[in-house]
């Protein structure tokens, strides 16, 4: 391989249970020090190494390495970030450096459109006869739905402590929660609903007020909502967007619709695009949800629309399909329609996005719907 130096993220490292000590899962500096003789040995004891930590990394690792850590620091060996992975990504593209993590960084693929063309660069590691070896650690493209499903992981973590992975914490994201402390801002706003996400007590894993930390009041299994994005087809930028609820059924068309989605609306970019849609082109509806908070899959019946619609497959080499009007079409998850050729509707691949119950309940209301995040 070329002598091009690499960025290492210290912490996805340090956490590595496939480096001795084998299968402890807990952080462990010592990881880093085998893995930087392993990139030595193969590219001589000059090759250039970044290192960047999480600062959380100091509070994880036992307290003696947490001495030689600072240490490091000091020393300007380690650099500690708030965040490691958006300053490393920063570093590796200016720079044309290795990235040495088993991280495929899917959160960050909207800040960082360059890292699949860039996948040779991606290193992780493997235990071998002989120690440690590099090998790539498979970025690749993946759908805007992944994208927005790690996003809003990542943002749940750091804003309200909530790890989906735990079965506990997805319990909580389960239910609808209400505060009733009298003095407390957001349950005078909404006194039946908290409208924000829960926060999460470390010590019992019970849902809290994230405004008064007074704990929250179960009202029952909360109801699946999911956002539809909809994009100009050809270079995918954003239209609206608009919410789409269980057991609700809404039209998407061109032109004032009751109880629809009005792709003619004043002020909505595109309108070429939009031109090309049908009044009554598609009826949308959200089929497959198997649990509260758990989304389901986009069902579609095309109207007899004049320029067509089809499915887009999720992945490369997916044939697309010509819908039949009238018949009822549920989508892979990843999946996507194109309407006219020139308008393209996907799911949102959030399930937790804030404020979902403060948009309108007519979803042709665009101004309301234009500022959700993906």
């Amino acid at each position: 391989m070329s002598e091009v130096g690499a960025v290492i993220d210290v912490s996805n490292v340090c956490w590595s249970d496939e480096i001795a000590p084998l299968g402890e899962r807990r952080p462990r500096l010592g990881r880093l020090d085998l893995l930087r003789d392993a990139w030595r040995r193969g590219r001589g004891a000059s090759a250039e190494l970044t290192l960047i930590a999480d600062e959380s990394l100091r509070r994880q690792i036992p307290p003696a390495e947490r001495r030689r850590l600072d240490a490091m620091v000091r020393a300007g060996e380690i650099r500690l970030a708030p965040t490691a992975d958006p300053e490393l990504l920063t570093l590796a593209r200016d720079s044309g450096l290795y990235v040495i993590s088993r991280d495929q960084f899917v959160d960050l693929r909207r800040a960082h459109p360059w890292i699949p063309s860039a996948a040779s660069r991606f290193l992780a590691w493997r235990q071998g006869p002989d120690g440690l070896r590099f090998v790539r650690s498979g970025v690749r493209e993946v759908p805007e739905q992944r994208k927005s499903r790690a996003e809003e992981q990542k943002e749940l973590i750091r804003g309200s402590g909530v790890d989906l992975r735990r079965a506990d914490h997805a319990r909580v994201m389960e239910q609808d929660w209400r505060c009733v402390s009298a003095a407390c801002f957001q349950a005078m706003l909404w006194p039946d609903r908290l409208l924000l996400w829960p926060d999460i007590a470390r010590r019992d894993g019970s849902a809290l007020c994230p405004t008064c930390g007074s704990p929250l009041e179960a009202k029952g299994p909360r109801p699946p909502v999911r956002v539809v994005v909809v994009s100009e087809a050809s270079t995918d930028e954003e239209i609206l967007r608009f919410p789409l609820a269980t057991e609700t059924s809404v039209l998407v068309g061109r032109g004032s619709l009751p109880h629809g989605v009005n792709l003619a609306a004043p002020d909505l970019p595109h309108p070429a695009a939009t031109g090309r849609v049908s009044r009554r082109h598609v009826m949308l509806s959200l089929s497959g949800v198997h649990g509260p908070g758990r989304g389901g899959r986009l069902a579609v019946t095309e109207l007899g629309s004049s320029n067509g619609t089809v499915r887009e497959p999720s992945g490369a080499g997916g044939r697309t399909e010509a819908l039949v009007p009238g018949e009822e079409t549920v989508l892979g998850p990843d999946d996507a329609l194109v309407l006219a050729g020139s308008v393209r509707l996907r799911l949102s691949g959030r399930l937790h996005f804030p404020g979902e119950r403060g948009l309108p309940s007519s979803p042709g209301s665009v101004a309301a719907t234009t500022e959700l995040a993906d």
